[in-house]
């Protein structure tokens, strides 16, 4: 009896060996460092029958943290498995996850999460919002250069222009994205043609007469819809460049995330405040908003209230939005139009920058190459591509033809799933809605054959010896510039006062650091201000 119940134990001794033994062998076990280990075992008879497992190298799972701005679609977590397990079936050692930061607090909440030092491998970077220069200043970002050889595949997917674009005192700091051609990316009006065409057949080709125009389309879209529609501009730190366009010194460009310096196309580098240019579109803005064409709280409105507004046709001509915003109001509104009209149309276009959009790798990456490793399994291939941006096919879309594609919604008319291409996207890839007419495809697509190139479009300024300048800059133009700006307060009673604090903020040293950056830069790139006269390609 005891040596049966010593049998017994030990049974139950070995038994729970073998569960132990099972489950430190078992697939996607958590370490140390927020990574993921995977293994695989295998069982193998060897010649005198008896059986024997044989472990397989284990492999450890990267995260690759990417943080955007918005928010996440209604079934990203399908989405982004079935991109997992793609990236892993490749041969790649990395899990995606998509960490998107609301629009009304994206700024604050991303200098938060830099300078807590929070762990994520790839920021998207938006020049006109907090370009690579201010990043790489705070040393947020890592240079790339050494690991780019690596990935021969990834680099040709963009041109040495774009690559000067993501260059940072001689070093890379980001991946470009090319999603849209920036050949026409300044001075059009996004316009209800459904209603124009109430009134006038031809948009007009005055600051005036485009305002005269407002006037009469608010009155009319605000009987229609039952809410008033006003002007929006793209982001509140984006310059008119709509009026810039019309004024007699055009072609100039005002640098676009501060709107600090005027780069004219001879190289000047000029106060934007201080200029002419400035005083008149304050005049503009002022006569609009006493016009109530200005929503009276636009210091204050969130990115995504203008776009619900635009569902529902409610905006006036404004240098925001465009053809595929046609796509959900005409869910609305089925006759509704757009149309994108450039100002002053016999002008040169204006090619302000070599790339817009790009995706940096951050300094507090666990592993920096994680994010190279995703794009250039994103970039390898169109399927790649389909997989990341649109979900699973018969899941989430149909695609009809190559470029086409339609989208499924949930019971809130949301779409499923859907991961913007203007922060990812790679434009010979890309799919674009059925409803979406052709002439919003050759929009994205377009080459200008009369253009101008900036001085200022491969030039990023280094802000190291002006930064605590920089700060004060900020936090002044907020307050003091953007209700002149606007039109909230009249230009003379207020300028006078603004100025002097912008100067007291240190703004002679910003713009005379600028200048001496940019004469080295125009000395050191002896082609640019010939491009700048319109070059060919």
């Amino acid at each position: 009896m005891k040596n049966r119940m010593k049998l017994i134990a030990l049974a139950l001794i070995a038994a729970l060996c073998m569960s132990l033994l099972a489950a430190c062998g078992s697939k996607d076990s958590k370490d140390g460092g927020g990574s993921t280990t995977s293994s695989d075992a295998t069982t193998t008879t060897t010649s005198s029958g008896e059986q024997k497992q044989e472990q397989k190298e284990e492999k450890t799972i990267h995260p690759m943290r990417y943080v955007q701005p918005g928010n996440l679609p209604p079934d990203y977590e399908t989405g982004i498995k079935a991109v997992n397990e793609k990236l892993q079936a490749d041969g790649y050692d990395i899990e995606v996850e998509i960490v998107r930061i609301p629009w009304d607090a994206y700024d604050q909440k991303l200098n938060l999460m830099l300078s807590s030092g929070d762990e994520f491998e790839l920021l998207h970077v938006m020049q006109d919002v907090k370009n690579i220069s201010s990043l790489a200043i705070r040393d947020a970002l890592l240079p790339i250069d050494d690991y780019l050889d690596k990935y021969p595949n990834l680099v040709s997917k963009f041109s040495e222009k774009e690559w000067q674009a993501s260059r940072y005192k001689g070093q890379i700091y980001a991946v470009p994205v090319y999603w849209k051609s920036f050949d026409n990316a300044i001075g059009n009006m996004t316009v209800r043609t459904d209603v124009m065409k109430k009134f006038t057949d031809t948009f007009p080709d005055t600051p005036e007469g485009i305002i005269d125009l407002m006037k009469k389309m608010q009155a009319y879209i605000k009987e229609e819809v039952g809410k008033t529609p006003y002007h929006w501009p793209h982001q509140l730190s984006v310059p008119p460049s709509w009026l810039h366009r019309m004024y007699d010194t055009f072609p100039f460009y005002v640098e676009n995330s501060l709107n600090i310096v005027l780069i004219r196309q001879d190289g000047t580098i000029d106060s934007y405040f201080e200029s002419e240019e400035f005083k008149k579109d304050a005049y503009y803005y002022r006569q609009m908003y006493t016009a109530g064409l200005i929503n009276p709280d636009i210091l204050n409105t969130s990115h995504e209230q203008k776009y619900d507004e635009v569902k529902i046709g409610a905006f006036l001509p404004s240098e925001t939005f465009g053809y595929g915003d046609l796509v959900s109001l005409r869910e609305n509104i089925p006759t509704a139009d757009i149309d994108l009209f450039l100002t002053a149309p016999e002008k040169p276009n204006m090619i302000y920058t070599l790339a817009q959009n790009l995706n940096a790798i951050s300094a507090t990456s666990e592993d920096p190459e994680s994010g190279l490793k995703f794009l250039d399994w994103l970039y390898a291939s169109k399927e790649n591509h389909d997989l990341f941006h649109y979900g699973i096919e018969g899941v989430h879309y149909t695609a009809s033809t190559d470029n086409r594609i339609d989208y499924k919604k949930d019971e809130s008319n949301n779409i499923l799933y859907y991961m913007d291409t203007w922060m990812s996207g790679y434009l010979p890839y890309t799919r674009y809605a059925e409803t979406l007419p052709e002439k919003g495809i050759e929009f994205e697509q377009f080459k200008s054959e009369n253009y101008v190139v900036s001085p200022a479009a491969g030039f990023l300024f280094d802000a190291t010896n002006v930064q605590s300048e920089l700060v004060a800059l900020q936090t002044e133009i907020i307050a003091s510039i953007y209700p002149i700006k606007y039109g909230l307060v009249e230009y003379d009673q207020a300028f006078p006062a603004a100025l002097q604090r912008l100067k007291a903020a240190g703004l002679d040293k910003y713009l005379e650091e600028y200048r001496t950056q940019f004469a080295k830069y125009l000395e050191e790139n002896p082609d640019v201000l010939e491009q700048a006269k319109g070059s060919a390609r």
